[in-house]
């Protein structure tokens, strides 16, 4: 089933796992077990685990970010030190605060080359 967040409320735990109480659009309440990883506004596909005591399962979210590229540890470092000569330009007025990605962006392609 599909349907639309419109609030999360924590509801203590089961056996220790958490549970949420979340209210949707469409559907109503349900309670959901674990780790729930949906956001107000976002849409979410889910099954019904147990309709006599309104329980859910979430099957999976839509609406999300996609999540940043992972470095490893040394492209961490070069990220980071170029990330650094950006922020010397700004408090420098080189360049504005809203260039710093563009900049970093430069740097750190600068730095694996």
């Amino acid at each position: 089933m599909k349907d639309k967040v419109v609030s999360i409320t924590p509801d203590g735990d089961y056996k220790g796992t958490p549970k949420y109480k979340v209210s949707l659009e469409n559907d109503g309440m349900y309670t959901f077990f674990g780790n729930f990883n949906a956001k107000e506004g976002s849409t979410i596909d889910y099954e019904i685990s147990n309709p006599k005591y309104k329980t859910a399962k979430l099957v999976r979210s839509q609406g999300f970010t996609p999540s940043k590229p992972k470095y490893d540890t040394s492209q961490s470092i070069l990220r980071q030190v170029a990330f650094k000569g950006a922020i010397e330009l700004v408090v420098s007025s080189k360049i504005d605060l809203t260039e710093i990605d563009h900049y970093t962006n430069e740097f750190h392609n600068l730095l694996n080359n």
